[in-house]
């Protein structure tokens, strides 16, 4: 950009963005926000924390019983409450290290920006959130306890370490921030250009992999160890049996994987409450990545062009164009599985998977692709959808909400794709024009040709998985084995807590993960002189119906299941 031999970019040849290099020169970089910046950036944190709400929809939209639905709600406001916590009191200033523009010091306990902690804590608090979709209908729930914690380690650790490796300005990470001049004395286009390893950067705007795919592979790690526990389950003494039924007993599929995929009634799930919760996703995604821009300034007086607006723009027609494109190939294949199958009709929460798998793709290039290009990751990230569907079908994993495919091998295609994408002149432009605005000073992005930028994206996704997959190995991996009954047995001598319910008693088995079959208690088959009696007192003899009321009306016991209660005639 200055000088005649630079090997940095050049924005001559960009028709589009023409600015200086350093927009905010007269900001100092502890000022991170001017008002109109300030008011952008808290209300996209507003809009991405009703993302919430969201995956909530979607995930109750799965349960097939009103426990299974109050225990979605429960993890929903678990994750939020723990994720708070944990990004409050060591993720921010401690780990991530957002506030500080040198990253030289770690600070715990501190809000140094408070509007910064609040945007960064919607993004941290989605890495935890995505997690809660994978056991809705299985037959082992996560705990609340084992909820709470994982969600504080997500957002408090995992996801600050592996932010401060993609986004933080240190000298040592993965992060095109850390090419900012004021950081670098004497760092300039005319030095000799610097070799892969030291330019080396990954491009991950709003988080396909910082987010998405951490959350996704925490995601299947979790429904790992629930069949890791089938199967001991299966192996214990015959004595013991697997509840059936209405909690979602493993059930070993005979059909192909098509007729698993695309079942003939259409899918079970709650189509109304599916779709809602899509739309709202779809809503506050936009400020998830249109948000990260952080401003919409004009940078210079007098400038003919607006980047950050344009930037703002782009991101969301990028958006658009990913979910359109992918969103058409999924109805597309939904026709084609209804055909084949002569179905009753489409599946839409496989539709509706089709639009949240191209918006996690496109999330890390949405700033930086052309057009076209986000086309082209929507179309792809549903092919990439239907595979990981396919994998987790041959593996026998149970993902209620396919959180695996969706999140964790959309997101790894985001970060290629990206890297794939981002090779033309326009876009080009994008990526640094893009960083440009960002950077609160002047930034000096390295040359990287195609191969280059591929082999940094691959190199980046592998360095998430393996955070991810490591510390959710040895996080759920504790929670498995450290055994859940002694902690009760202490309460219940304390009398804090009665196992006693009906004149039973109700033991806890295995780890503070998952809950056990047997903590579940429920008359499945009713006898003849039973009936429920619901609050209103009256008595149904159907018992199809009468389960239906007592699911309805059951009570919640300390785990977060819940337990039928019957009465005499």
């Amino acid at each position: 950009m200055s000088g005649s031999n630079n090997w940095c970019f050049n924005y001559s040849g960009c028709d589009v963005y023409k600015w200086n290099a350093c927009p905010r020169e007269v900001v100092h970089p502890t000022v991170r926000y001017t008002d109109s910046s300030a008011a952008w950036v808290l209300i996209a944190a507003i809009i991405v924390f009703f993302m919430k709400a969201g995956f909530m929809l979607v995930e109750v939209s799965f349960a097939k019983t009103v426990n299974e639905r109050r225990h979605v709600v429960i993890i929903k406001h678990m994750d939020a409450f723990a994720s708070a916590f944990g990004f409050f009191l060591i993720g921010f200033d401690g780990i991530a290290r957002y506030s500080s523009a040198e990253s030289a010091h770690a600070h715990f306990f501190t809000v140094s920006n408070p509007l910064l902690w609040f945007f960064k804590f919607t993004f941290a608090s989605n890495a935890a959130t995505v997690v809660g979709g994978c056991l809705v209908t299985n037959t082992y729930k996560m705990r609340l306890p084992a909820a709470f914690i994982s969600a504080f380690v997500i957002s408090g650790i995992i996801h600050p370490i592996v932010a401060l490796i993609i986004w933080s300005d240190v000298s040592h990470s993965l992060s095109p921030y850390r090419f900012c001049v004021d950081l670098l004395p004497g760092y300039n286009c005319t030095l000799p250009a610097p070799s892969f390893l030291e330019s080396m950067y990954v491009l991950d705007f709003a988080g396909s992999g910082a987010v998405h795919m951490l959350g996704g592979t925490f995601g299947l790690v979790l429904c790992l160890f629930a069949k890791l526990k089938y199967w001991r389950q299966q192996n214990q003494s015959t004595h013991e049996v697997t509840p059936t039924g209405a909690e979602g007993a493993e059930v070993v599929q005979s059909e192909g994987f098509w007729d698993w995929m695309y079942p003939v009634s259409g899918g079970d799930e709650a189509v109304s409450e599916a779709a809602l919760g899509v739309i709202i996703l779809w809503f506050a995604w936009f400020a998830f990545n249109c948000g990260s821009t952080e401003s919409v300034e004009i940078p210079t007086p007098g400038a003919q062009q607006d980047p950050y607006f344009n930037i703002s723009a782009i991101i969301a027609i990028n958006m658009i164009m990913a979910a359109a494109s992918g969103g058409t190939i999924a109805i597309v294949i939904a026709t084609w599985a209804q055909v084949r199958l002569r179905a009753s009709s489409i599946n839409a929460n496989e539709v509706a998977n089709g639009v949240l798998s191209a918006l996690v793709a496109i999330t890390a290039g949405c700033s930086f692709v052309d057009y076209w290009g986000a086309c082209l990751i929507g179309v792809i990230a549903v092919l990439v959808y239907h595979l990981g569907c396919w994998l987790e079908y041959r593996l026998d994993i149970k993902d209620t909400a396919r959180v695996f495919p969706v999140h964790a091998l959309c997101g790894l295609w985001g970060l290629i794709g990206t890297g794939l994408l981002v090779a033309g002149p326009e876009s080009e432009c994008n990526l640094h024009a893009t960083f440009e605005g960002l950077c609160y000073c002047e930034l000096r992005l390295p040359p990287a040709g195609q191969g280059e930028r591929i082999l940094a994206q691959i190199l980046g996704s592998l360095i998430i998985f393996g955070i991810g997959l490591v510390s959710s190995v040895l996080l759920y991996g504790a929670l498995y084995v450290i055994p859940i009954n002694p902690f009760v047995q202490a309460l219940v001598k304390m009398r804090i807590l009665s196992l006693k319910q009906d004149g039973q008693s109700l033991k806890y088995e295995g780890g503070w993960l998952l809950t056990s079959p047997s903590e579940m208690k429920k008359s499945l088959v009713m006898s003849s002189e039973e009936t429920i009696v619901t609050t209103s007192g009256s008595a149904f003899d159907d018992v199809a119906l009468a389960q239906e009321r007592n699911d309805r009306y059951g009570s919640m016991s300390v785990t977060g299941h819940y337990m039928l209660q019957k009465r005499s005639k």
